[in-house]
């Protein structure tokens, strides 16, 4: 008998952590396999090349995306969690990252056309990139920090794979030759900012948080308690992102879609670590137990070894299938695939150690590290003329994450010894 209790305990506990497990998955299952579902389609209907300026206006984007979101979608999770039961304090929160992200939208959006004028490449194809700023919409209206927190992903993650599934689809429908290339940015932008609004309206309409207009003062406080994570996704796109256009320039657009590929796939492997930390955040940002985040870390960490393992065992069949093309080089998109391996162990410490406790200037710091090594080695390969080949980018890629392991290792070291002599206070 007691032991059907303790069964019956452990559900109800851990209840709402599976449930949220669950939806976490689906959606970001779905967010991932939607473009490799599209890839190999693209690939072959729009060619290498024209598909290569279509990815290098993605990523692009994602560059303002990131500057919108401001780092609130990590931060302001932890104070959704911690203010959950008072309607004002929700209120105060959503709408003060709303205001802030709709300015930085606004400004982003004169940037942003500003580089497309400027760049030779990019004013050939402007409508293309200007339709792709359309995405972005994802990041100003789209309040997952605020479902993350509320550990309520259920219907955010519903919404998001119904509302872009259909615009998704519909490039099957359309694209059909090079010449359609215009329809993909403008499918994309559709799902994104209608599932962004739903998801925001919803919050008001039926959660009943009251709209207001914040305080200048929360806002202040918001993106100051928000700044240390936003510059370091900054400087982080810069070891990143960066090389997407480096790519482009140093070895040609067919080589963007090559290191696109091991992205994707490689985001594919993280998956799993993203879900996990996202979904054990709330709890370790009240909990503060160090432990139980270091057993979740070797086990991603295992997992992930496993899933890496996997991947480079039917690689040769799974790139073909993408390219079309049996003569593609492998090594490349192999030795990519020992990233998540390193970020299995620095992207939790990062969020459910650093972030969750508050310490969020080391996830700064350590990122000031890695990019002064990624800046370094790229320096090198310059001078010494390595810069022509695929090869220099995915080894940039993966010293800077090996410094940015090492340096949050030792981080981490000291701060466990910290929080161990805080709880015995």
């Amino acid at each position: 008998m007691l032991h059907r209790l303790n069964i019956s305990a452990f559900r109800e506990r851990y209840k709402t952590l599976i449930e949220n497990l669950s939806y976490i998955t689906i959606l970001q299952v779905f967010l991932l396999l939607a473009p490799l579902i599209t890839y190999p389609y693209l690939t072959r209907v729009l060619g290498k090349e024209m598909y290569g300026i279509v990815l290098t206006a993605q990523m692009l984007a994602t560059y303002f995306a990131m500057l919108i979101d401001f780092g609130s979608n990590s931060v302001c999770a932890k104070h959704i969690s911690l203010n959950r039961d008072n309607k004002s304090k929700l209120s105060e929160i959503v709408c003060s990252v709303f205001y802030t992200r709709l300015g930085i939208w606004i400004i982003g959006l004169l940037i942003y056309t500003a580089i497309i004028l400027i760049v030779p490449t990019y004013r050939a194809h402007w409508v293309l990139f200007l339709l792709t700023y359309g995405m972005t919409t994802n990041e100003l209206f789209f309040p997952q920090y605020f479902y993350q927190g509320m550990e309520q992903m259920k219907f955010t993650s519903l919404t998001n794979v119904m509302i872009k599934g259909l615009f998704i689809a519909a490039i099957f429908l359309v694209v059909h030759s090079p010449d359609d290339y215009i329809w993909i940015p403008v499918f994309y932008s559709l799902g994104y900012t209608l599932s962004g609004i739903f998801a925001f309206w919803y919050i008001f309409h039926y959660l009943h948080i009251p709209f207001s207009k914040p305080d200048i003062s929360a806002i202040r406080f918001y993106i100051k308690d928000s700044f240390a994570v936003f510059a370091t996704d900054v400087i982080c796109s810069i070891k990143d992102k960066i090389n997407y256009l480096l790519v482009g320039s140093c070895v040609g657009m067919e080589s963007v879609v090559i290191y696109d590929l091991s992205t994707k796939f490689n985001n594919i492997l993280q998956q799993p670590i993203q879900i996990i930390r996202t979904v054990i955040f709330p709890r370790a940002a009240r909990s503060r137990n160090i432990r139980k985040i270091g057993y979740v870390m070797a086990g991603m960490f295992c997992f992930t070894t496993l899933l890496v393992i996997l991947l480079n065992v039917f690689m040769p069949a799974i790139v073909t299938f993408f390219l079309h093309d049996e003569n593609t080089d492998l090594l490349p998109i192999r030795l990519f695939s020992l990233a998540p391996v390193i970020l299995s162990v620095s992207m939790i410490i990062s969020s459910d150690i650093f972030i969750a406790l508050g310490y969020n200037r080391y996830v700064f710091y350590s990122i000031l590290v890695t990019t002064a090594a990624y800046l370094l080695t790229l320096m090198i390969l310059l001078l010494t003329g390595y810069l022509h080949s695929i090869y220099s980018f995915v080894g940039m890629a993966l010293i800077a994450y090996c410094v940015e392991l090492i340096y949050r290792l030792i981080t981490v070291r000291r701060l466990v010894k910290k929080e161990m002599e805080r709880s015995k206070i």
